[in-house]
């Protein structure tokens, strides 16, 4: 039997009684969550075609003479969703031309495609759509009545203030290179890091670092930043710089507070307690700390590494994709469920578990609308990684032994947690992944940048009906 909360006229009647024949009916050309979508696209394949002429590359396997057509679509999408994963050496294989269509495009994707289209749409005197003005608001802020023009400022004023900040530190730490390599390296790890995209001109990423203090507190600088969000670190400094008395944080930026520290701290006793005799070994106890914090830091999104993945032990390896899954937090360059998201899923087992009908934080209680469509990226995205996982499974291992197969298991496992949640770590396979798995892994990362959850939105209408049917129970746990 259905219910409905409305008047029992069918729809299409009341659409023609007040002239409108077609109520909340999205199309795909005009659906406000198309604009990402497009845009990513966009700039992917235009980066593709780019990393696929000569002179990007030292290779020779594609048909312009370059890259193959799959490594320029991985590398391409690698750097559009800011993910750091690479099919091929970023420094042996990349001519400078190519590693700064490389950074170029991880520039891009990092501050947001919306971002760069509304600026270039401010600067030719165009005017936004109700729509692109809401799919930018969303994208950076949980309030709808920030300006573009302010959220534009912020995050190019943010963006230039670090990025120049974090060169500046790194330039001074790279005394074995020439002036013109020198300044080009800093100002590459300094977008790369900024944006948490991971990508390296060394073949061991930060390695040859890995006890710099400067180099890791740099790093770590540029990624948490990237990793904050840019209206979320806008709100903190314009709070201090203006000294309002009795000023009182937002929730979002309080829960932020919280979670981001929290997480840095959990990961690094993590690293330490599981590798203590492990990959830390031959460290000191001071450059153990070192090497742990920065390994926390740069698990949740960016990518970097100063030890060897493929020698960490199963238990650290499983914890570090828990921190890539949650990775930054929203409004940000960062990936996976976002930081706030893994809060709310835990805050409403907390709840439901002391019988509140009600998720509530800091004595304020969240919508059931937020908490709804946290639920709904959690599940959406296990599912995604889930498919991902069995399908690249399946392409890598046919033919193999099951002993073989069963092996493997865990590092094509880390490595699409990696994609999805466009950290870039990996356990050494991704230059190894056969064509068809790296269009996979291509499509993981293009997925893992938006969401699955604004893709599902875009192409998928809402429910016009409001009618439900009656209830009947069932046995659970």
């Amino acid at each position: 039997m259905l219910h409905s909360n409305s008047r029992s006229l069918p729809p299409d009647f009341r659409a023609r009684k007040i002239g409108n024949p077609k109520p909340h009916i999205s199309t795909l050309s005009t659906h406000p969550m198309l604009y990402p979508v497009f845009g990513f696209l966009t700039i992917i394949f235009i980066g593709t075609f780019l990393l696929l002429l000569p002179f990007s590359s030292r290779s020779t396997d594609g048909i312009f003479g370059g890259l193959s057509f799959e490594n320029a679509l991985f590398m391409a999408t690698s750097a559009a969703c800011v993910n750091g994963l690479a099919v091929v050496s970023v420094g042996g294989v990349l001519t400078t031309a190519g590693q700064s269509i490389l950074a170029l495009l991880a520039q891009i994707g990092g501050i947001g495609v919306m971002a760069l289209s509304t600026m270039i749409m401010l600067l030719a005197g165009t005017k936004m759509s109700f729509g692109q003005q809401s799919v930018l608001t969303s994208g950076y802020s949980s309030e709808g009545n920030i300006n573009s023009g302010y959220i534009l400022r912020q995050i190019i004023k943010i963006s230039v203030i670090v990025e120049t900040i974090g060169a500046v530190l790194l330039y001074t730490q790279f005394t074995n290179l020439p002036f013109s390599e020198r300044v080009f390296f800093s100002v590459f790890h300094s977008i790369s890091a900024f944006c948490n995209a991971g990508f390296s001109i060394w073949d061991n990423s930060m390695g040859g670092f890995d006890t710099n203090i400067v180099v890791n507190f740099s790093l770590m600088f540029l990624i948490i930043c990237g990793g904050f969000g840019f209206l979320s670190l806008a709100e903190i400094i314009n709070s201090k710089k203006n000294k309002v008395p009795g000023h009182i944080f937002t929730l979002h930026i309080r829960l932020v507070l919280l979670m981001t520290p929290l997480l840095i701290i959990v990961g690094t006793f993590a690293v330490l307690g599981m590798e203590w005799n492990g990959a830390l070994a031959k460290y000191s106890i001071e450059d153990k700390f070192l090497v742990s914090i920065f390994q926390s830091v740069t698990s949740r999104s960016a990518g970097f590494s100063t030890i060897n993945f493929s020698a960490l032990n199963a238990p650290i390896l499983f914890f570090i994709m828990i921190l890539m899954f949650i990775g930054a937090n929203p409004g940000s360059c960062g990936g996976g469920i976002k930081t706030t998201t893994a809060a709310l899923i835990a805050l409403l087992g907390l709840n439901r578990f002391l019988g509140r009908e009600k998720t509530q934080l800091f004595n304020r209680t969240v919508p059931e609308e937020t908490v709804d469509r946290a639920v709904r990226i959690f599940v959406s995205s296990v599912i995604f990684i889930a498919i991902s996982t069995t399908l690249i499974l399946h392409f890598e291992t046919t033919g193999e032994t099951s002993v073989l197969s069963q092996s493997r298991f865990l590092e094509i496992f880390f490595e699409s947690v990696s994609a999805f949640s466009t950290c870039g770590l990996s356990m050494g396979i991704t230059e190894n992944l056969s064509p068809i798995s790296k269009i996979i892994t291509s499509v993981v990362m293009f997925v893992g940048r938006l969401g699955p959850l604004v893709l599902v939105q875009a192409v998928v209408r809402p429910p016009q009906s409001r009618a439900y049917y009656s209830e009947e129970n069932i046995m659970v746990g």
